[in-house]
């Protein structure tokens, strides 16, 4: 498991917004990094809530024992119907997957991931330097009706893109 930059986290921790209580972060991983820590952290500390959804054999491992109780961890099998029972319930989701889950099939994960999305939530991804997906994020994420697209350059393995998901729109 690689460590993500503690620099370019504090970073990337600011666009979760500390304005509003009760917010909702889903986390999506390939377990191949360690943001899951930093996430727990921030939502343990804003008193928000975070669910954890796994795709590697075995759950990950925390540097800390887990004593929040506003946190799930969950297996998740990617080609499911849906990734949630309930629709609209996240204001950020958090994808860190590697470039070739991702690629396979990227436009139905899309779609699984606005139908989670509250309106106007923000979907941000940690895509390898480099990679298939990378290159066509942009595209992609406008056809799925996520707008408002930017890359921040924060850590030296990751591009980090995020994305709104746009008002009004209905699947």
């Amino acid at each position: 498991m690689k460590r993500v930059e503690k620099s370019g986290v504090d970073m990337l921790m600011q666009i979760v917004s500390n304005h509003y209580p009760n917010q909702q972060i889903l986390h999506i991983t390939d377990c191949s990094n360690d943001l899951h820590d930093y996430l727990i952290e921030l939502a343990k500390e804003r008193n928000y809530e975070y669910d954890l959804k796994y795709i590697c054999d075995d759950e990950p491992g925390f540097s800390k024992e887990i004593t929040y109780d506003r946190c799930r961890v969950q297996r998740l099998d990617l080609a499911a119907k849906a990734y949630n029972r309930h629709a609209r319930l996240y204001e950020y989701a958090f994808i860190t997957i590697g470039d070739d889950l991702l690629s396979e099939n990227l436009e139905e994960f899309l779609k699984k991931i606005y139908r989670l999305m509250k309106n106007s939530g923000i979907v941000v991804f940690l895509l390898e330097k480099g990679g298939v997906v990378e290159k066509t994020i942009d595209k992609d994420l406008e056809d799925g009706y996520f707008v408002a697209t930017s890359h921040i350059d924060i850590f030296k393995e990751y591009d980090v893109v995020n994305a709104r998901k746009m008002h009004g729109w209905h699947r």
